[in-house]
């Protein structure tokens, strides 16, 4: 395998666009990704991470995706012409549009000319970069493409992943002949001897590769291998190329790739420019790639004023006051975590609570100086312990079912609670279940993705806020004020795709079984999984 070309100038990249489009198609087949809505997104999602790849890995200057468009010549000139390959599947032919969208939004323009191949597209705009000082990639693993390969022109095949996976590769003129036996200037009469099944080219019949590389090291071009074959001693080659000399001289036509095409190298239009990421981040979110949101298409970060709609409360006295407020409205939204993972084995570090949208609190009970180092002045400032009379109220707030609580994964913040010596009652709304029986198909049902894809809202993770691997420290040794918007958001979210959710559920008659059905199990749950 020969190493990337060495770049001396500036390159084009063309993509062989339907050739790609397959290849992501099937590899996901017996696999395939499908959006909440029943759409089948695997061609568009296989694309758009190779098309990230070309443009991360390889950096191009220019970039085009290639398409073909119309009824081709080859076919005029012969019927036959690819007429075995199987129909397009449907469910591929209908994310051909949403892949235009892509493109579209990645700023990369797609090139076709009516009735012509998009191979002979790409042959002619290789040839008129080569001629305007640039150099041609061309992105596809079709080996029809190597007859066009010389210096300043050569091909990348992208490979393809799965068990009989293959991996990327680079083919120029060092290892161009190596591939066929046959010099690229001589590819187009290898191909015209064995034919190609795929294409319905007929070639001739008995010749195979290893005789065709044999004919035409020893006499060259097919029109001299035709002009000998009556004086050919293998009386097997003789009588298959005098039986299939027609076949032969019109598949040479028909694998012959034009470079004289009546279109302009437009480079201005080629010029890689970055992606208008509005658009880009709109497409993203209808194909439910939330993976690809967080990272090419974030949102903006919140606003400072917002924010500071987020508040640590600092005294009991606070609390109370909180407390008032969630009565007299009826309802509250929470969000709890504590020292450990498991639910039913943590202490409590903190509770948020909303009481409307971007109104948010949070009570700080259980943190502690990094690494047991209380320096002076490095105290972690709590609320009185949780079990304190001071918070009674409070206490006596999450076990009043007459408040609505509101929250995500309100199975966890009972079972947290519960091991605290409360029991939350007016359990009303879960947005993690409301999710679900929305979508029972959507991938993700975490606040974070349903933040991202309901509310256009990038979160601040628990890994942002505790950090990775041997870096992450316990949530507990957190700073007060950074917990503090963490557990703010997740409370704010929750209410806020609540109301989302609760709106949806209602257009779709499906708040009921939310309510009735869903939500009385939570408790259910909760109880199995403190039993064990």
């Amino acid at each position: 395998m020969v190493e990337k070309p060495e770049k001396t100038r500036p390159r084009l990249f063309l993509i062989d666009g339907y050739a790609l489009i397959y290849r992501a198609f099937f590899a996901l087949i017996s696999r395939p990704l499908t959006s909440s809505r029943g759409e089948n997104t695997s061609a568009a999602f296989g694309f758009t991470r190779f098309l990230l790849k070309i443009l991360e890995e390889h950096e191009p200057d220019y970039l085009g995706v290639v398409m073909d468009a119309g009824t081709s010549a080859r076919e005029l000139r012969y019927p036959a012409y690819k007429a075995t390959r199987d129909k397009m599947p449907d469910e591929l032919r209908s994310s051909l549009g949403r892949i235009r969208q892509l493109l579209e939004a990645f700023r990369v323009p797609v090139l076709e000319l009516l009735d012509y191949e998009a191979d002979d597209v790409i042959g002619t705009l290789a040839t008129r970069a080569l001629a305007q000082g640039l150099e041609a990639v061309i992105v596809s693993g079709d080996k029809d493409f190597y007859q066009l390969i010389r210096p300043g022109i050569c091909l990348l095949n992208p490979g393809r992943g799965g068990p009989v996976g293959i991996e990327e590769e680079w083919v120029d003129v060092r290892n161009a002949s190596a591939r066929l036996g046959v010099p690229p200037e001589r590819v187009a009469d290898y191909l015209a001897l064995i034919g190609d099944s795929s294409d319905n080219i007929p070639g001739a019949r008995g010749i195979g590769p290893k005789t065709a590389v044999q004919l035409i090291q020893s006499y060259g071009p097919v029109e001299d291998i035709l002009a000998r074959a009556p004086s050919l001693d293998s009386k097997r080659a003789r009588e298959a190329l005098l039986a299939s000399a027609h076949d032969v001289r019109l598949s040479k036509e028909l694998v012959t790739i034009r470079t004289d095409l009546p279109i302009e190298l437009d480079l201005g239009a080629l010029a890689v420019k970055g992606p208008d990421r509005a658009q880009l981040r709109q497409v993203l979110l209808d194909l439910e790639f939330h993976s690809l949101v967080r990272e090419y298409a974030p949102p903006e970060e919140k606003k400072a004023a917002e924010q500071q709609r987020y508040r640590v409360v600092a005294s009991a006295g606070e609390v109370r006051e909180l407390v008032q407020r969630a009565r007299a409205q009826g309802s509250l939204a929470l969000h709890v975590e504590g020292t450990a993972t498991q639910a039913r084995a943590a202490e409590i570090v903190g509770i948020g609570f909303a009481l409307a949208p971007g109104v948010a609190f949070y009570l700080p009970f259980g943190h502690r100086p990094r690494r047991g180092l209380a320096l002076a002045g490095a105290e972690p400032k709590n609320l009185p312990a949780f079990d304190s009379e001071e918070l009674r109220p409070l206490r006596e707030l999450l076990a009043d079912a007459r408040v609505a609580k509101i929250g995500h994964d309100l199975k966890h913040d009972l079972l947290v609670l519960r091991r605290a010596g409360v029991e939350l009652a007016g359990l009303a709304f879960d947005s993690m279940i409301a999710s679900y029986v929305l979508n029972p198909g959507r991938r993700e049902h975490g606040l974070d993705s349903l933040a991202l894809e309901v509310l256009d809202h990038k979160t601040m993770t628990y890994a942002d806020l505790c950090g990775k691997g041997k870096e992450q420290i316990p949530l507990a040794q957190v700073e007060v004020e950074r917990a503090g918007e963490y557990f703010c958001q997740n409370a704010d979210l929750a209410l806020r795709l609540a109301d989302t959710f609760r709106e949806e559920l209602e257009r779709f008659e499906l708040l009921p079984l939310l309510t009735e059905m869903e939500m009385p199990l939570v408790g259910v749950l909760a109880d199995m999984e403190w039993a064990g």
